[in-house]
């Protein structure tokens, strides 16, 4: 369980959902258009309208929902986040924000002023808690 709230916090922090969203919707406003017609004349009647085109490709798309349900998932994380101490929650973002460099326990005791074990210990404490109000909330 302490592995799921890692990659929770970790995909959190560093945003990772966000991107996917985007990264998805704009592989699906990339069109996958092959010109068949070879040598043929031109079609006749043919009706473009391309933003109902991709609402309909953005509604129909199994993968952005599910992205979707986990950006759902990532509201209720920062509802639980709001429940901790500022400086709680600031220590497990400089822990688990992949965007930089991962932070060591002494950095992170250093910036704290606190002994690294300390740090440690209210990590633990604050994965057990935030494990047991996530899945008590989803």
């Amino acid at each position: 369980m302490a592995d799921r709230i890692d990659q929770l916090l970790s995909d959190y922090f560093s945003g990772k959902i966000d991107m996917q969203i985007k990264l998805r919707k704009m592989e699906l406003q990339t069109p996958l258009v092959h010109d068949e017609n070879i040598g043929g004349g031109r079609a006749q009647n043919k009706h473009i309208r391309p933003v109902d085109d991709k609402m309909i490709r953005e509604d129909e798309d199994t993968v952005l929902h599910e992205l979707y349900k986990l950006n759902d998932q990532q509201k209720s994380i920062t509802d639980i986040l709001a429940t901790f101490d500022i400086e709680l929650v600031r220590m497990v973002n400089l822990r688990y924000d992949r965007r930089r460099k991962k932070n060591e326990w002494q950095h992170i005791a250093l910036i704290f002023n606190a002994d690294e074990s300390t740090c440690r210990r209210k990590m633990r404490r604050f994965k057990k808690e935030f494990g047991n109000k996530f899945w008590k909330f989803s």
